[in-house]
C-alpha cells in the first residue's frame, strides 16, 4: 500500500515537472535544466529554440513556417527589430481594436521584448507608459524620442527606464539602429567631413561610416572596428546608401536607378549585382546576403533570397498571404537569428492579429529558381543591363553639379517634352575597340589610346560616338585629317595642365572622365545653346566633355572654357563641406558692379547683340548669363592667350576687374587642388605675370 502511494506521488511530480520543462522546450529527460543558471539555460535554448514548437509549415513551401504565439494576440504590432539577443515587438495603433489610425485619435507606441529562444514575452512597455513620436535602438538600449520636448527617454534591455536626456535633432535620422543623438558617438578615424554612422553590425563590433575624405574630397564608406576605432576597409566614390556591415565586409546600394548593389569584402574585392525592388539586405554567416524584395506600389507578395557571389542563390521563397476578409501586412523590418539560422518577418492585420513568418535557411531550397549574377565592376554590369534592356536612364536623377545652374530650366522644360526618355547616356557604339576594324582611322585610334593612357580618361571618336548625348543631338565625325588636327589641338591644350589634374576632377562620386570628339552639336530645347561648340555634364558619375571638331581651330578657348566648368564643380563641392575654402560665389560677386546680378538663363543671350556687355568686367555678354559662364569665359580666354603666346591682353591689365577675377579664380584653384609638383606659374596664370614664358 505504501509503495503504490509513493508511485502515485512520483507520477504526479513527473507531470508537473514535464509541464514546467515544456515551456522551455527542454526534454523531459534533462531534469538538470531546472537547476542551471540563466546563461546556461539560454545556451541550451539556442541549440533547441522553443519557438519551433508553435510553428506550422506553410503549404506548398519547403522552407517557410508560421509562428502563432497566443501572447501576441490583441497586440497592435506592426514591426519587429533585433534587440540584443531578443526581438523587440513594436506596437503602433489607436488602441480601439484597430492598428489603423483614425481621425481624432493619436497613434502611440508600445513595446514588448520577445525571447524567441524561450518563446515568451519577457518585458513590456504599454502605450500609456510612453510619450514619444519615434524611437531608436542603440546597442542594448531603447531610446524613445519626444520631438516636441526635444528629449529622449532611455530604457535598458528589460525596458526599465534608465534616464531622460536632451537630444540634438540635427544628429537624429529616424528610428532604427544609429549612432544616436550624441554626435561624438560617430567613429571618425579618417577625419571625414560630414561623417555619419550608417550601419552597425548585429554584434555591435563593427560600424559603417560615410563621409567625405579631406584628402581627395571623394565620398567614402569605411568599415570600422569599434574595439580600437581602426578602418578595416574603404570604398571610394560612394555616399550614404542603404547598407549593412559585419566582420567580413559590407553591402551598399551603389546605383538606385538601376537597382545595383555592391558587396565589398574586407580584402577589398567588389561584387556588383542588380536586383529590382530590394527593400532590405542583411548579412548572414558564411558571407551570405539575405535580400528582401517587395514591390511596394502593387500587390502583396514578398520574395527573399539567400545569395553570395561565390555560390549564387542557395535559398529563396516567394510568399503571398492567403485571401481573407482582412488584408495582411508585412513589417518594415525583419530579424535574422544567427544561431537558429532563420529569418523572422512579422505578419499583421488591422485587427491586431500578428503572426511571424519564419524562413528556415537550414533547408536551403531555392524555391523561386532565382539566378543572380555578380560583376567585378559597376560599369560592366551597367553595360549588361543595357544589353538586356533593363538599364534605366539617369534623366530623373542626374547630378550636374554647377552645370545644374546653367541647364536646370532647360532640363525642366525637357521633362515636359514627349521625348524626354531619349536622354543620351549611351557610352559608346563600339564597346570592343580591340577587335573593331578601324580602317583608315587606325592611326587616330592609336593616338587616342596613348592620350588615354597618359591622362587616365577615355576618349571616343568617329564611329564610337553616340547620336545623342545629354539633351543634344550629335553628329559623328570621321574625317581622318580633321580628326588628326583636332587631336593636335586637344593634345596641346591638355599639356597646359598637370598630369594629375584630371584625376583630381574625380571627387565626390565621380569615377572618371570621358571626352567625345564629334561633329555638329544641336538641341531644340528652350533655354539651351542651340549649336554649342562644346559642353560638359556629369552622366552616370562620369565627367563628360563633348567637343565639336568643326571648331578645332578654336579648341584652345573652347576646351579651356569647358574645363573651367569642371573646375567650378569641384570648387563648389569642396566649399559645401569646407566653409574655409577660398572659393565662394559671394566673394566672386564682389568683383562685379554694384547691384549687378546674373541672368541665370540663356533666354536673353544674343551673340549678335553686344549691347548688354559691361566692358571691363566681363569678356562678353555670354559671361553675364551665369557666374560659371563668366569664369569659363575668362579662364578660356586666358588659356587661349597662353596657347597663342599673347601676354599683353588689354583685358587683363593691372586695373581691370577681369584681371582681379582671374587672380581670385587662380587662388581658388590652387586652394581647391593638391598643387604639389605644379609649376610656380600655371598656363592660365601667365597673363597675370609681367612677362610670361611659353613652355614647350
Amino acid at each position: 500500500m505504501f509503495k503504490r502511494k509513493h508511485a502515485t506521488i512520483l507520477i504526479t511530480y513527473s507531470l508537473v515537472l514535464c509541464s514546467a520543462i515544456s515551456l522551455t522546450a527542454c526534454s523531459f529527460s534533462d531534469v538538470s535544466y531546472l537547476f542551471k543558471s540563466p546563461a546556461q539555460k539560454q545556451a541550451i535554448l539556442h541549440k533547441s529554440p522553443a519557438f519551433w514548437d508553435d510553428t506550422t509549415s506553410v503549404e506548398g513551401s519547403s522552407n517557410l513556417s508560421i509562428l502563432h504565439n497566443v501572447a501576441f494576440e490583441g497586440h497592435p504590432y506592426n514591426d519587429i527589430r533585433q534587440f540584443c539577443d531578443n526581438i523587440l515587438m513594436v506596437g503602433q495603433g489607436s488602441y480601439n481594436n484597430s492598428i489603423i489610425e483614425t481621425d481624432g485619435q493619436s497613434v502611440q507606441y508600445s513595446f514588448d521584448v520577445y525571447n524567441p529562444w524561450s518563446n515568451e514575452i519577457t518585458a513590456s512597455l504599454a502605450h500609456d507608459k510612453t510619450n514619444c513620436d519615434d524611437y531608436l535602438i542603440k546597442g542594448d538600449k531603447l531610446w524613445l524620442i519626444d520631438s516636441s520636448a526635444k528629449k529622449a527617454t532611455i530604457y535598458d534591455k528589460d525596458l526599465k527606464e534608465i534616464k531622460t536626456c536632451k537630444y540634438n535633432p540635427n544628429e537624429y535620422e529616424g528610428n532604427g539602429d544609429t549612432s544616436g543623438p550624441d554626435a561624438g558617438d560617430v567613429p571618425n578615424p579618417g577625419d571625414y567631413y560630414d561623417a555619419s554612422q550608417i550601419a552597425t553590425s548585429s554584434d555591435g563590433k563593427y560600424a559603417l561610416v560615410s563621409g567625405v575624405s579631406p584628402d581627395t574630397y571623394k565620398y567614402v564608406i569605411s568599415d570600422i572596428s569599434l574595439d580600437d576605432n581602426t578602418v578595416l576597409s574603404t570604398y571610394e566614390g560612394q555616399s550614404f546608401s542603404m547598407s549593412c556591415v559585419d566582420s567580413k565586409g559590407f553591402v551598399i546600394e551603389a546605383d538606385t536607378a538601376n537597382n545595383i548593389w555592391n558587396y565589398h569584402a574586407s580584402d577589398g574585392k567588389d561584387s556588383f549585382f542588380s536586383l529590382p525592388d530590394v527593400v532590405d539586405v542583411a548579412l548572414a554567416k558564411d558571407n551570405d546576403m539575405l535580400i528582401r524584395c517587395q514591390d511596394l506600389t502593387s500587390g502583396n507578395s514578398i520574395s527573399y533570397y539567400k545569395y553570395s557571389p561565390a555560390t549564387g542563390v542557395s535559398s529563396s521563397f516567394s510568399y503571398t498571404p492567403a485571401e481573407a476578409d482582412t488584408k495582411t501586412y508585412y513589417s518594415a523590418n525583419s530579424v535574422y537569428l544567427h544561431d537558429a539560422n532563420c529569418v523572422m518577418l512579422l505578419l499583421y492585420t488591422a485587427q491586431c492579429n500578428p503572426e511571424i513568418l519564419i524562413w528556415s535557411l537550414d533547408k536551403g531550397k531555392n524555391d523561386t529558381k532565382a539566378e543572380i549574377k555578380s560583376y567585378n565592376d559597376c560599369d560592366t554590369l551597367l553595360q549588361a543591363l543595357r544589353d538586356d534592356g533593363s538599364y534605366v536612364s539617369p534623366y530623373s536623377a542626374i547630378d550636374t553639379g554647377d552645370s545644374t545652374d546653367e541647364n536646370q530650366e532647360a532640363m525642366e522644360e525637357a521633362g515636359k517634352d514627349s521625348d524626354y526618355n531619349t536622354y543620351g547616356d549611351e557610352v559608346t557604339l563600339v564597346p570592343d575597340t580591340a577587335s573593331y576594324d578601324w580602317g583608315d582611322l587606325s592611326d587616330i585610334n592609336a593616338r587616342v589610346t596613348a592620350l588615354e593612357q597618359k591622362y587616365g580618361f577615355s576618349v571616343y571618336f568617329g564611329p564610337e560616338v553616340p547620336k545623342r548625348i545629354d539633351y543634344y543631338d550629335i553628329q559623328q565625325f570621321k574625317n581622318k585629317d580633321k580628326l588628326s588636327a583636332a587631336l593636335d589641338s586637344l593634345t596641346e591644350i591638355l599639356g597646359c595642365f598637370p598630369d594629375d589634374f584630371f584625376t583630381q576632377l574625380c571627387y565626390g562620386d565621380i569615377r572618371g572622365m570621358r571626352i567625345y570628339l564629334c561633329g555638329d552639336i544641336s538641341s531644340d530645347h528652350s533655354d539651351m545653346i542651340n549649336e554649342p561648340s562644346g559642353f560638359v555634364n556629369i552622366i552616370n558619375n562620369y565627367n563628360v566633355m563633348v567637343l565639336n571638331c568643326n571648331y578645332s581651330w578654336d579648341f584652345s578657348y573652347t576646351v579651356g572654357h569647358e574645363i573651367s566648368h569642371l573646375i567650378d564643380q569641384r570648387l563648389a563641392f569642396i566649399h559645401t563641406y569646407n566653409d574655409e575654402s577660398e572659393f565662394s560665389e559671394e566673394k566672386w560677386n564682389s568683383f562685379n558692379p554694384d547691384s549687378f546680378s546674373y541672368d541665370d538663363s540663356y533666354a536673353n543671350y544674343n551673340p549678335d547683340d553686344p549691347s548688354n556687355h559691361i566692358s571691363g568686367y566681363f569678356i562678353d555678354s555670354y559671361g553675364m548669363t551665369f557666374a560659371t559662364e563668366d569664369r569659363s569665359e575668362i579662364f578660356g580666354t586666358a588659356i587661349d592667350d597662353y596657347i597663342n603666346g599673347i601676354y599683353d591682353d588689354a583685358r587683363f591689365t593691372d586695373d581691370s576687374p577681369i584681371r582681379s577675377k582671374l587672380d581670385y579664380y587662380s587662388r581658388c584653384i590652387r586652394d581647391g587642388f593638391d598643387t604639389k609638383g605644379w609649376p610656380d606659374t600655371m598656363a592660365w596664370e601667365s597673363v597675370l605675370t609681367a612677362t610670361g614664358a611659353h613652355a614647350d
